[in-house]
């Protein structure tokens, strides 16, 4: 009769323990995706750059398993250059998308020293086989002198990847306006929700089914 009792409770908290995992799972499911990225090494696409790239769910966002979120929150373009080799070159992967420069903006870093901290990363890709796509810098929100900065920095990026036939991604069309970065795609001053990251994703996809990776 006891154990009759004890059934039903049983069965209660094994259905829940259950489904506690399950929600767990699918909360975190970008992170456990990641996990099994690095174990398995060697990813197609590496991710790269500051808290903005780093925010990003992007084995759930591009539906691959194959890329890994290296990005460095909080750090500058100098902080990239002295990781690239580790984070992303010694991963060989087909493609690396990078982005950042809104770190150093605000930390008043200068543009030349900005731009040749991008220009030797982006030859330092070219030259080890992996193809470099830019995300230009997104604008802050009403920030006016770090927009005037933001735009003379993506001006040499454009001009940079042109003349080196670099594919860039410019999702300031999409997210900001004239006054910056559009409340309606920020969690913050500088941060994105999670309707520009759709939008960022789909650039992505559009950029690897041209490259055919």
């Amino acid at each position: 009769m006891k154990n009759q009792r004890l059934l039903p409770l049983s069965l209660t908290l094994n259905a829940a323990l259950i489904l506690t995992f399950l929600v767990l799972g699918y909360v975190y499911r970008d992170k456990i995706a990641q996990r099994f990225v690095r174990i398995r090494g060697n990813p197609a696409i590496v991710m790269y750059g500051n808290s903005i790239t780093a925010q990003g769910k992007w084995v759930e966002l591009l539906g691959r398993t194959d890329v890994m979120n290296n990005a460095l929150p909080g750090q500058a373009t100098y902080h990239f250059l002295q990781l690239i080799q580790s984070h992303v070159i010694d991963l060989h992967p087909k493609v690396c998308f990078i982005k950042g420069g809104i770190n150093d903006i605000t930390l008043g870093v200068r543009q030349e020293n900005i731009q040749a901290n991008f220009k030797t990363m982006l030859e330092m890709l070219m030259q080890n086989g992996i193809t470099p796509v830019v995300t230009l810098t997104v604008y802050e929100q009403n920030e006016y002198s770090s927009k005037k900065e933001v735009d003379a920095l993506n001006e040499f990026l454009i001009s940079f990847c042109t003349q080196n036939k670099i594919t860039y991604i410019d999702l300031n069309r999409y997210i900001s306006d004239s006054t910056g970065l559009r409340a309606e795609y920020a969690v913050d001053k500088k941060h994105l929700n999670t309707k520009a990251y759709q939008i960022w994703a789909k650039e992505i996809t559009r950029v690897l089914k041209e490259k055919n990776i």
